[in-house]
């Protein structure tokens, strides 16, 4: 009975962002003329799209979360913007262990470098069994990402707000995104031979936010 019980036992779904024509959110994109860019002069900001305050997986955000990034630099500390005005986020750089040095040399802060918008939806989603080779691997098609649990690659590395000290609520996380083309700046990428699609180095880029602070942060696993 068990093994009976094992073979028609239904597959645990997988809270995952879901590449979706109709999803509320967008990654990539132009970035909205009222929204203002911080400036970082070792790495150029880059418009990661925006999560809708609609969604009903993430009630802690109020606001729509434009997600901006210097993906560019080494976020394996994270790095940590002040939303209090969510049209004007702000670097923080003091309290924090960010690396703000410039990690790509050929890559100039004022770079202008831009990704195909995607629109996506917070799902609940069933792997299927695909082969790749020789092997069966769990596979979510449009998958680009996962949401409630962080799933990391090395350690638990969790960021606490460095405005008031307080631990840091995960969002989600972004892996790699095929579908998602560079538009603009690639011929800056090239020089430093970085793929024509997003990824944050074939890893994950984990957000988080802290509501009384109002603080976002990134975080990058490789």
């Amino acid at each position: 009975m068990k093994i009976f019980n094992r073979l028609f036992s239904k597959k645990p779904q997988v809270p995952s962002l879901i590449l979706n024509v109709d999803g509320l959110h967008h990654i990539g994109g132009q970035i909205p003329p009222s929204i203002k860019i911080p400036i970082l002069e070792t790495s150029p900001m880059v418009y990661l799209g925006c999560i809708s305050k609609n969604e009903p997986e993430i009630k802690i955000i109020d606001f729509d979360l434009h997600l901006i990034c210097p993906i560019f630099l080494d976020l394996q500390l994270p790095i940590f913007f002040d939303y209090s005005d969510p049209n004007s986020p702000q670097v923080i750089k003091e309290n924090v262990s960010t690396n703000f040095n410039q990690l790509f040399d050929d890559i100039p802060y004022n770079a202008h470098i831009q990704y195909q918008r995607l629109n996506f939806s917070f799902a609940l989603a069933t792997p299927n069994k695909t082969k790749i080779g020789i092997q069966k691997i769990d596979f979510i098609h449009g998958q680009i990402g996962n949401f409630r649990e962080p799933i990391w690659i090395h350690d638990e590395n969790w960021p606490y707000s460095p405005i008031n000290g307080q631990k840091m609520k995960f969002l989600f996380q972004l892996g790699d995104i095929d579908d998602c083309k560079n538009e603009f700046g690639q011929d800056v990428l090239d020089k430093e031979h970085i793929d024509n699609y997003l990824h944050f180095g074939h890893g994950y880029m984990y957000v988080f936010y802290e509501p009384e602070s109002k603080v976002i942060a990134y975080l990058n696993q490789l």
